[in-house]
């Protein structure tokens, strides 16, 4: 069978062979990357370093929101909306799921994304009416939640 290069060209059998295993060290370099990172990300989860405000950038992107995120993520209503607000922290096997269902990759969440305005998000639906001043974005889960999902850690 013949293997075809660039502009039609046909491939000897060396050139082939050399473009096979470029292939396979880039999906390699690549798994290995997708590894490093997942593990970034479980550790920097296990350090509560999990940001609310970046699940809510995440998911006001797409304009989810509503109780299939919650079951998408293998949450319960309203599971998803106390990720948010800083009530709660997300699993390790949630953070993944909420991960793939925005299309991001976990550690999108240990990252800081900017200024959040309350009004433009999903948070506006948790305001009661005629609250003011709005209130800032949720940036850190407190330790003592942190712990009640992951675990005490050195340190806490």
């Amino acid at each position: 069978m013949a293997r075809w290069g660039k502009a039609g060209i046909r491939l000897t059998s060396d050139q082939a062979a050399r473009r096979d295993a470029a292939i396979r060290a880039r999906r390699a370099a690549s798994t290995a990357r997708d590894a490093a990172d997942l593990e970034a990300a479980h550790q920097a989860w296990r350090e509560g370093r999990v940001i609310p405000a970046s699940i809510t950038t995440a998911l006001d992107a797409r304009g989810l929101c509503g109780p299939a995120v919650d079951e998408a993520c293998g949450a319960r209503e309203p599971d998803v909306d106390r990720w948010e607000a800083g009530d709660l922290y997300p699993t390790w096997e949630q953070l993944p799921l909420l991960a793939e269902l925005r299309g991001v990759a976990p550690r999108f969440f240990t990252r800081s994304h900017g200024t959040l305005d309350p009004r433009a998000s999903s948070l506006r639906f948790h305001l009661a009416a005629g609250d003011d001043p709005l209130p800032a974005p949720v940036l850190f889960y407190r330790s003592e939640i942190v712990a009640a999902v992951v675990g005490p850690g050195p340190g806490r």
